[in-house]
């Protein structure tokens, strides 16, 4: 006896999964897929081919072949640059080389700022390029770079122009002096009757913990010789049994406090020796030095001219992050030269700057006030200063969202965030969020305000927990793909590029698998997207075929804004009565924002040129050569395994209707042969028993299931194809046998698939 059924598939839009077995695959998921778009109709359609965009232009670069191949190319939006909301600038850089893309025209590969001129950033090289935007000017931060660089934009004559940035801190730090805190070292030796030199670096702390060399003094006791300040009046009074202050000697604590003395309020050493009882170092950071030069710094700030080790931190910049009308920086892998015991580590630092206000504002990451001053000493609410993560043991990326910086590190997240909402210098606090580090900067992808990104264990996304309001991280690859994210090189994981595609809600990545590539050579020869629906919350894959030889490649992407400005002429009126000179209409240019259909484009690399290019090709082709030839490229996916809700019965299905949308919307006269315009096709193979080969004997034959089922004769080239029908349905002889069933749904060659569903009647019998 046979038992009959039917199975429709009318929303085939889960995508790929890998993470089931045979017996437990999801319905309307795929095994394997490439270069298919998931609608979120339910439908399935060929992704277009990638092409140079409309009236592309390609750009010299000046560089030479190994250049390229050697160096890093990537792409960074700067949007209203010097406030001008009629711009939006592109940078692509291209080894230590800065264009400038102006993106709300239609064609920006043709369309360079600064002259069509390209900038050199000096030292820049093989690294990685990170960039940040405040007060509409731009910062670069890059391992490559001993300081970070500023870009300005000049309005008026679309030129652009680059200073450097130095970190200012407060020595908070100080030098090792090799003394205990409340150890005085010695002053004036009575039995020699000479005065003991104060080392260089007891008398550099003691400047920087507020022993100012203008502090009034007066004498009082036994005074050897003539002092020159107050240290060094310690250091020759009887009263101080002749030594130097200690490092937690306050200064102040020497004032003289009575009123009718006429020294009043001058520093005393005798009355400092009574006062001082502290064994605890005092308050530091009265110097304000380079944050990363600072042994040099120290001595060109100070009265102590040498003796100061180098203390010189090579460790560079890496990541940079606007926040909070701040500018955060970070990244730095800490190398010291000349260090002695106080130097930081700054691997597990994040400097902020004050408020920005001003350009001077972008270095300034300390405190304003003197915190060795013994009136103002405070720090406030918009001071610049430092955050330190002990526990991260390197910064890979800083990131804004809503209302706190993400920390992303090798071994963990972090999210800093202010007690009170926003962030203050007086209030934050740091929390771990994640286990699961990071190596890669730019897989990590801001999802208006939340974040996708690549971990070591896994593509988890950031977002707040309902209850806490503070992020927490969920795995969204582990019951989806996370075996082929594991099967992914590392290589090609640590270079991958993100991107979020705001007008279709999906996360997008480029990288680049294959066994040939490497760091050293087309680091950024991207050959594979991995594209994450969030709507639909599924994943599928495309790969961009290349040219035979001298093929262009995707480099990275490109931001486009979601309009483009057009200038067009208009005619000029007075009332009703067009204005005219005596021998023209008189105009006036008008701008118009025209809708674009997409947000997002490749920096494109073709030799030593570089231009834009999109999805766009609807001839099925990438990289459309002169003579049309181009690089055909395969769409297919492989259903899951069907069993028709019972895995014991073998089963047959002698027929499947295939629904399609119809993409014939005319004729072309092709050698004086009338043909169809934008074609479709459908090649199916019925895969049977999980079979994995055609050695099995269970792969049927492939079959072509998209058909126009009657004739149609058009009236010449102008035809419109008016076929009547929207849907083509077809019914096919679908062969075979056995206990589940998949379907191996493929392009041809130059031909579009727009697939709406499928469904099939099924007949199971008895025998097991």
């Amino acid at each position: 006896m046979a038992l009959k059924g039917e199975k429709s598939f009318r929303s085939f839009i889960k995508g790929l999964v890998t993470e089931a077995n045979e017996l437990t695959f999801p319905d309307s998921a795929s095994v394997d897929e490439q270069n298919f778009v998931l609608n979120r109709d339910g439908s399935r359609s060929r992704r277009l081919g990638v092409d140079y965009e409309e009236l592309y232009q390609l750009n010299n670069t000046g560089l030479v072949t190994a250049d390229i191949a050697e160096g890093k190319q990537s792409f960074h939006l700067w949007e209203s640059p010097g406030g001008d909301t009629t711009v939006s600038l592109g940078i692509v850089r291209i080894k230590n080389r800065l264009w400038f893309l102006d993106l709300l025209t239609s064609n920006p590969s043709a369309n360079l700022k600064n002259s069509g001129n390209y900038i050199t950033i000096s030292g820049l090289s093989n690294a990685k390029l990170e960039t940040a935007v405040i007060n509409n000017k731009c910062i670069l931060v890059s391992e490559d770079l001993s300081s970070p660089v500023l870009l300005t934009y000049n309005t008026s004559t679309g030129a652009v122009s680059q200073s450097n940035v130095s970190l200012k801190i407060r020595d908070l730090f100080g030098v090792d002096d090799g003394y205990a805190d409340d150890f005085r070292p010695a002053g004036w030796n009575t039995s020699s009757l000479s005065l003991t030199a104060i080392t260089a670096a007891h008398k550099y702390n003691l400047r920087n913990q507020g022993w100012n060399p203008n502090i009034e003094f007066f004498n009082e006791g036994t005074v050897q010789g003539t002092p020159t300040d107050a240290i060094d009046l310690c250091a020759r009074s009887n009263d101080f049994d002749y030594k130097y202050p200690s490092n937690s000697d306050v200064w102040t604590l020497g004032k003289n406090t009575n009123p009718s003395s006429g020294d009043y309020e001058k520093f005393s050493a005798t009355t400092l020796k009574k006062n001082s009882h502290s064994r605890y170092r005092v308050s530091r950071g009265s110097f304000v030095i380079d944050a990363f030069n600072r042994g040099s710094s120290r001595m060109s700030e100070s009265d102590v001219s040498s003796g100061l080790v180098q203390d010189q931190d090579t460790g560079k910049l890496t990541t940079v992050a606007s926040y909070a009308q701040r500018i955060f920086y970070s990244g730095v892998t800490s190398s010291i030269t000349g260090a002695d015991a106080r130097s930081p580590n700054y691997s597990g630092y994040i400097f902020f700057t004050r408020v920005v206000k001003s350009d001077e504002d972008l270095e300034k990451c300390y405190q304003e006030a003197d915190p060795t001053d013994p009136g103002i000493n405070d720090i406030i609410a918009s001071d610049g200063g430092t955050i330190q993560i002990p526990e991260a043991t390197r910064i890979v990326k800083i990131a804004s969202s809503q209302a706190s910086l993400l920390v992303f590190c090798e071994n963990g997240i972090w999210e800093v965030y202010g007690d009170t909402g926003g962030f203050l210098a007086t209030s934050f606090q740091a929390s771990k969020i994640s286990t699961n580090g990071i190596t890669n900067a730019d897989s990590v992808v801001s999802v208006g305000g939340n974040f996708v990104y690549w971990s070591k264990a896994g593509i988890y996304s950031l977002s707040p927990d309902s209850a806490s309001g503070r992020f927490r991280a969920e795995s969204i690859s582990l019951t989806t793909i996370q075996s082929l994210y594991l099967q992914i090189p590392e290589v090609a994981k640590n270079n991958c590029k993100g991107y979020y595609d705001e007008k279709e809600n999906r996360v997008r990545w480029l990288y680049n698998d294959s066994n040939s590539y490497s760091e050293t050579n087309y680091i950024n020869n991207y050959t594979k997207e991995l594209v994450y629906d969030l709507t639909l919350q599924a994943w599928y894959i495309n790969v961009i075929s290349p040219l035979a030889s001298n093929s262009p490649y995707i480099a990275d992407y490109v931001a486009i804004p979601g309009y483009a400005i057009t200038t067009v002429e208009e005619a000029v009126y007075a009332g009703t009565d067009l204005v005219q000179t005596p021998t023209d209409d008189v105009v006036v240019d008008s701008s118009i924002q025209t809708a674009r259909s997409t947000q997002f484009s490749f920096l494109t690399i073709k030799g030593t040129q570089f231009t834009i290019s999109k999805y766009k090709d609807d001839s099925f082709k990438d990289w459309v050569t002169a003579d049309g030839t181009g690089a055909n490229y395969s769409s297919y996916l492989i259903t899951g395994y069907e069993l028709f809700d019972d895995i014991l019965k073998p089963k047959q299905v002698p027929y499947i209707f295939f629904y399609f949308k119809r993409t014939e919307d005319g004729f072309s006269d092709v050698s004086g042969n009338l043909e169809l315009t934008n074609k479709s096709s459908c090649l199916v193979q019925a895969q049977w028993n999980w079979a994995d080969s055609s050695n099995s004997g269970k792969w049927g034959t492939q079959f072509q299931a998209y058909r126009l089922l009657r004739n149609y004769i058009p009236s010449g080239s102008a035809d419109p194809f008016n076929y009547g029908d929207g849907v083509i349905v077809t019914k096919n002889k679908l062969r075979g046998s056995g206990k589940t069933l998949s379907l191996k749904i493929s392009s041809e060659a130059g031909k579009d698939m727009k697939i709406l569903g499928w469904g099939m009647p099924v007949t199971m019998t008895q025998n097991h």
